[in-house]
């Protein structure tokens, strides 16, 4: 396979795998937090400013770790 090919390759499917599990990730977090943490009280600001923090810098993280995980797959083959 094309080097660059399967450098698209793992950095498009890195990207697509990271948001599934973040959106899922997030999705629960927040239905946890919400259940049975602070339920319908409004949410304090460090809550939201963390998990606005966080879940953008998970993600990247997360690109980073399935993009590479698919590069070295792909460029053994």
């Amino acid at each position: 396979m094309n080097r660059w090919l399967a450098l698209l390759l793992a950095v498009v499917a890195g990207g697509f795998g990271a948001f599934c599990v973040v959106a899922a990730g997030t999705a629960a977090l927040a239905g946890f937090l919400w259940i049975y943490v602070f339920g319908d009280d409004p949410w304090p600001d460090w809550a939201m400013r963390s998990l606005n923090l966080a879940i953008p810098v998970i993600g990247l993280v997360l690109w980073a770790v399935f993009a590479l995980v698919l590069w070295r797959r792909f460029s053994r083959a």
